[in-house]
């Protein structure tokens, strides 16, 4: 445990690799500071896609790498704008409840930004594909587990704003409630 903190102290944010990344990834512990830390040396480092890329379940550090991604979404947000579509495509792949609540957690924020009255940068990054794969994703979340319910259906109700989804979100609402 002590080499792993030694190692981790060693790192400095801008010398992180790709293969560092998935190593840090794969020590990771569920503690936010190291979270911080791991999603600002990645943004840091220019390492998003690759960040990107371990949060597919393939990686095997799928989860530690949704955690890290939630992290530079919230430490640099607009750097993470350009990856708006392959972070779009996470929300349909079959990722564990821990990493999909740091992904709900993205699209909670981005479609409050994106619904709100003030213009904002994100409405025309934010494509109708990523917005249904965010509300795939939510409500898949949702009906398989009941841990962040509350999250999930504030991000479904701006996405209902939305008049070319409301029929399919009035679907899942109708069977949210009904279950």
């Amino acid at each position: 445990m002590r080499s792993q903190l030694l190692c981790l102290k060693k790192i400095k944010k801008n010398s992180l690799t790709a293969n560092q990344l998935k190593t840090e990834l794969q020590n990771l512990k569920a503690y936010k500071d190291e979270r911080v830390r791991i999603g600002d040396a990645a943004v840091e480092s220019n390492l998003l896609s690759e960040l990107i890329d371990l949060c597919k379940p393939e990686s095997g550090v799928s989860h530690q790498a949704c955690w890290s991604l939630e992290q530079s979404f919230l430490l640099h947000e607009k750097s993470c704008y350009p990856y708006f579509k392959e972070i779009g495509a996470l929300y349909e792949m079959p990722i564990n409840s821990s990493g999909m609540r740091a992904l709900c957690k993205i699209s909670s924020i981005l479609s409050k930004k994106y619904y709100c009255k003030k213009e904002s940068i994100v409405k025309p990054l934010l494509t109708q594909t990523i917005r249904e794969q965010m509300v795939e994703g939510c409500f898949q979340v949702l009906i398989t587990t009941d841990k962040t319910a509350n999250m999930l259906m504030r991000c479904i109700h701006y996405l209902n704003l939305e008049k070319s989804l409301t029929g399919f979100i009035q679907s899942l609402n109708l069977f949210y409630f009904k279950n």
